[in-house]
């Protein structure tokens, strides 16, 4: 599978019950952030092999390693960027702390490139926590135009819990045309109601 570039993030900010509280949408829209780069690891689990009879006699590789999305994001709004992570807002000053409270909150993540032939790639974490380890300065050099650069938050998934096909899953992948099964995926990703 060969996906050719990265359309759009919708990242949805789940409840207690899982179910969407506000969704946010990342799609290269002025002011509003732009996708850059997105990359699923732990896919697979480890390989163990059982040896029998002086063999290796069996493969045991059942289930995923540690699910993690890094996603490459340019000019997310801070207002985004501090809900996704967790960040102590004061509305009356509009200044956000982080410490000890810094609780991000369980999200999910549906994110859309294409396939070489066009179709529809789809790709939907249903349920897990974004992080960002570094807020970087750079100086500006006179000589050069400035570049802004993409930077990184990591998604760590964990299994879905609601009731369906996603129970017990940490990815659900869809390539294809087919409406029906892209609406479905979607509403997987990001119910308006729990099972949605």
């Amino acid at each position: 599978m060969t996906l050719v570039g990265f359309k759009r993030a919708t990242i949805g900010v789940l409840d207690a019950d899982g179910n969407t509280l506000s969704t946010h949408v990342i799609e290269g829209k002025q002011n509003e952030g732009a996708t850059s780069t997105a990359e699923i690891n732990g896919l697979s689990a480890a390989a163990t092999k059982a040896h029998g009879s002086n063999i290796a006699y069996y493969v045991s590789q059942r289930g995923t390693g540690n699910i993690t999305a890094n996603l490459g994001v340019l000019d997310l709004p801070d207002a985004v960027n501090d809900v996704l992570l967790g960040y102590k807002v004061v509305e009356e000053t509009g200044i956000s702390y982080i410490g000890n409270d810094t609780e991000p909150p369980y999200c999910s993540v549906l994110l859309e490139s294409s396939n070489l032939q066009g179709a529809t790639a789809l790709f939907g974490l249903f349920k897990g926590k974004f992080s960002k380890e570094t807020i970087a300065m750079n100086t500006l050099n006179s000589d050069e135009s400035f570049t802004p650069e993409a930077e990184t938050f990591v998604f760590t998934a964990i299994e879905d819990d609601k009731e369906g096909d996603s129970n017990g899953q940490a990815v659900g992948k869809y390539i294809g045309s087919e409406e029906t099964a892209i609406t479905a995926l979607r509403d997987q990703v990001l119910p308006t109601t729990l099972g949605g």
